[in-house]
Formats: structure tokens, sequence, C-alpha cells
């Protein structure tokens, strides 16, 4: 009898060990398993920025490829934590005209806009000017992008094309918003982008002139004297439109030097064409 119960507690015995070693076994093989996928509490990945993104392997360059790369990363983080820009956005009646690929002008504009924005980093520092006959307003203050960063789509978005084009009216006001951002930025090198399609016509009725030209002072000549940097980028839909020389010369005088005058052939070419603004800057 006291065979039988020393057999039975040795198999008990035997069994529980043999438990507690699977046990043992079973979390080890857990515990492994959640480290290897980064602890209990799952991580979101690290967002990376588009500068990084756009960064190709080192390994695979050539020491003279490395050595540009290193330079244009070092000259486009300097040039983004600093780049000052204000934007004049025609929004008039003709950029409701439809691109060769079926967009509308000025939603071109809108997708253009906001991919520049998107370049930007919370030191730089922006400002949205819109117009057309019946309105010309300031969407965007002059402001570090950190503070006008979910202010901007927000804008943008909702402008419509409507109205016809005081030229001269929407250089007064944006040289009235420059020269009050001006002195809250005394460090930074601003720069003016005027967004147009279409030849000055009078804004009130009245058959008045609304080339800036035809004024004086020119408001053009009044921001030029503030010692910022103009350029003018004529946006167009594809229709003959681009070869109006009268347009041609008014935004030619415009910009401040001849390459700082861009051609939007058509407006599907926008998105790239502001963009190059944006390396011209840089430069």
């Amino acid at each position: 009898m006291r065979k039988k119960t020393a057999r039975k507690k040795f198999s008990i015995l035997k069994f529980v060990r043999g438990s507690i070693t699977i046990s043992i076994i079973l979390l080890v093989v857990i515990v492994g398993s959640v480290m290897l996928v980064g602890g209990l509490a799952s991580k979101e990945p690290a967002v990376k920025s588009p500068v990084t993104e756009a960064i190709p392997d080192p390994s695979s360059l050539t020491p003279q490829e490395k050595k540009s790369l290193q330079l244009e990363t070092l000259k486009f983080k300097e040039c983004s934590e600093t780049v000052t820009l204000d934007l004049l956005l025609d929004h008039t009646g003709s950029m409701q005209n439809s691109t060769p690929t079926g967009e509308s002008k000025i939603n071109r504009l809108k997708q253009a806009v906001l991919a520049l924005a998107d370049k930007l980093t919370d030191t730089s520092v922006i400002g949205i000017q819109s117009f057309n006959s019946r309105e010309i307003k300031e969407e965007v203050p002059v402001s570090y992008y950190s503070e006008v960063r979910d202010l901007i789509p927000q804008k943008i978005n909702v402008l419509v094309a409507q109205g016809n084009t005081p030229t001269h009216d929407a250089l007064v006001f944006s040289y009235d918003v420059l020269r009050g951002a001006l002195p809250r930025f005394p460090e930074r090198k601003f720069n003016f982008i005027f967004v147009s399609d279409g030849h000055p016509v009078p804004g009130d009725g009245h058959g008045g002139t609304q080339d800036p030209r035809d004024y004086n002072p020119n408001p053009v000549d009044q921001i030029k004297n503030l010692g910022v940097e103009i350029y003018a980028l004529a946006i167009y839909d594809g229709s003959g439109q681009a070869d109006n020389p009268n347009l041609a010369s008014l935004m030619r005088s415009i910009a401040s030097r001849p390459e700082n005058y861009l051609e939007a052939r058509s407006a599907d070419d926008a998105i790239t064409i502001l963009s190059s603004i944006t390396q011209k800057i840089c430069q």
C-alpha cells in the first residue's frame, strides 16, 4: 500500500514538474514575441519628413554625388527654415476655365499653393492675399508657418473664381500688407509671388484702368522699394491665352528681374512651376 502511494505521489510530482517546464517554455516564447514587435504597447512608426524621404540611399552614390547631395540637403534645410513668402492669388472669373486635362485653372492653382505650403517648415513665414473685383482680402496673415498651417487649406480650398481683374488695387492691398509685415520679421528676406491669368480690367465699373503701370506711384515699384523680391507667374488654360502680348508685358514688368517671370502655358503645370520658384529662392 505504501509503495502504491509513493508511486502515485511520484507520478503527480513528475506531472507537476512537466507542467511547470512547459509553462516556462510558453512564457519565454510569449515574452520573446512581444519583444520582437516592440513591447506590450504598440508604437506608431516615426513619421519621416518630406526632406528625409526625398534623400536617396547614400551607399548607392558616387563620392561626387554624395558631396553634391550633402550640399543640396544643407542648402534646402537652411532655406526652408528661413524662407519668407507672400502670395497674391487671382481668383477671377476666367480662372474657372478648364485646362487641357479638364481641371479648372482655379483648382490647379489651389493644388499648387497647397503643395508649396507642404514644403515649408515651422519657422518659414508665409502670407496669402486673394483678389477679384468682388473682394480683395487677406486670406492668411503673414505669420510663421507653424501658426497658420491648418488655416492655409481652409482658406485656399474655398476660393471661388468670379468677377473681373483689379490688378492695381490688389497690388496696393498687398503693398500695405507687406509694409506692415516687414518690421515684424526684420531679419527676413521677403519674396512676393503674384499669380494671375488675366489682363487687368476695371474693378469699379467706371472705366478706370487697373494696369499698375498707369499709376504714380506704381504699387509694384513700392513693393520693390521695400526690398522685396517679386516673382510673377502667368497661369494659362492652353487656349492660346499665353500668346497675349499685353499680359506677358505686364507680368514681366511686375517681376523684379527677367528670370523671375514664369509662365504656366497650361495651368496643369502650375504645381511644377510654383515649386520651381521656391528652388530659385533657395539658390
